[in-house]
């Protein structure tokens, strides 16, 4: 349960999450009629002290619900109000409710209008610069204690740099970016407008490679590669807690605006990474892969140096790509090898109850000297492991 910073009525609060909302897409380039509508149904004037989860409510709190399992729970919770979408609004409501297409999405926005309170401001303290007469610093630009800012450093308007955050000789960043404590951005690094880039994560660090050389006495000698190319962000990327992105070997490693990059990603060198596209956790990306715009990886997905993923690939968790390409258009891919995700779960699916059965056929046609026997054997039920019981045996 979070409390508000104030106590609002449903009606106040709806037209200010509303409001952010249109604010919030108009600053990432969103079309003004993007914002799903919202309307009331019910009392406007009821009171609201908390934000809360469905199973969490109670009175003064406002939740959503998105299926009407989860709304008969909020009004068994003596919640105050609810937020959901237009079909359950058709049902008689025991609730004040807010009737949005993107319950979750409006909810999110009310937790960032609450949250804001409970979030400290950019601390600013004593940065150390390495050549303070060659940075250029924007308007409104926040160092925190301990922040390190290299030599030609340029930071955008209104950019906040944590605490003990590292940015190398000749980093550039946009405005209204925001970089968290103990971040380090090396040469070679521009990052465009309002990113994020979270605490731990490595941008521009080398790259991966080396020649391999046979020595006459048996050993192999690993030949390291200069990397000397850079990393470019593009504008609204975030990049997660202890990820880590490579620079190129001469071409830069680029991020395509808008991709949004979990905590625990290894991205290698010359990647290229398209538009809005969504990297989860534990993902590792060989280097020189390329992914296309609306690309989704979920969790410990493995992209092979080279390989290329079409525009709209969706690839579910552990799935393996060591090779090729993955063809563009709005499909689902599993498994290793890959595989169309509905192919793949009829592999698992007749893996799990099909084997058996072939085995079984086989040990019984090497005990088989005639079809008939073979039948006998195949067919024949396998006796009961458990022990009979005195009740049984009577």
């Amino acid at each position: 349960m979070l409390a508000l910073n104030r106590a609002l009525t449903l009606a106040e609060l709806a037209a200010e999450a509303s409001a952010a909302l249109r604010d919030q897409l108009a600053a990432l380039g969103a079309p003004p009629n993007l914002a799903p509508a919202v309307t009331l149904k019910g009392e406007g004037g009821t009171r609201l002290t908390a934000l809360s989860a469905a199973d969490e409510s109670g009175p003064g709190c406002l939740t959503f619900a998105v299926a009407t399992s989860y709304l008969k729970r909020v009004e068994e919770s003596g919640a105050a109000a609810v937020i959901i979408p237009p079909d359950l609004a058709v049902e008689p409501l025991k609730l004040p409710a807010v009737v949005t297409a993107e319950p979750r999405l409006l909810f999110s926005v009310c937790l960032g209008l609450a949250g804001s309170a409970l979030r400290p401001g950019p601390l600013s303290g004593e940065a150390f610069f390495v050549d303070r007469a060659t940075v250029s610093l924007g308007e409104g630009v926040i160092l925190g204690p301990g922040a390190h800012i290299g030599r030609g450093v340029r930071l955008g308007a209104r950019t906040v740099v944590g605490p003990r955050a590292f940015l190398d000789d000749g980093v550039m960043v946009g405005e209204d970016c925001l970089i968290h404590p103990l971040a380090v951005l090396r040469w070679g690094v521009r990052v465009g407008d309002r990113c994020q880039i979270h605490s731990g994560a490595v941008i521009g660090d080398d790259g991966f490679g080396y020649n391999q050389l046979p020595a006459p006495d048996g050993r192999l000698i690993h030949f390291k590669n200069e990397h000397l190319g850079g990393v470019v962000l593009g504008d609204d990327v975030e990049i997660g807690a202890q990820t880590t992105v490579d620079r190129g070997l001469v071409a830069d490693t680029v991020i395509g605006r808008g991709a949004k990059i979990d905590n625990l990603v290894q991205i290698g060198h010359n990647v290229q990474v398209g538009r809005d596209c969504i990297i989860v956790a534990q993902v590792g990306i060989g280097g020189h892969a390329r992914l296309g715009d609306r690309v989704f990886l979920l969790g410990q997905v493995g992209v092979g140096p080279g390989v290329t993923i079409g525009d709209d690939a969706v690839l579910t968790a552990q799935t393996g790509v060591g090779s090729g390409r993955v063809p563009a258009g709005r499909r689902v891919w599993s498994g290793s090898p890959l595989k169309p995700h509905e192919e793949q779960y009829q592999t698992l699916a007749l893996t799990g109850t099909q084997l058996p059965k072939v085995r079984k056929f086989f040990q019984a046609l090497k005990k088989s000297a005639t079809f008939e026997e073979l039948k006998t054997l195949f067919f024949a039920e396998k006796p009961d492991p458990r022990p009979v019981t005195t009740e049984e045996s009577s």
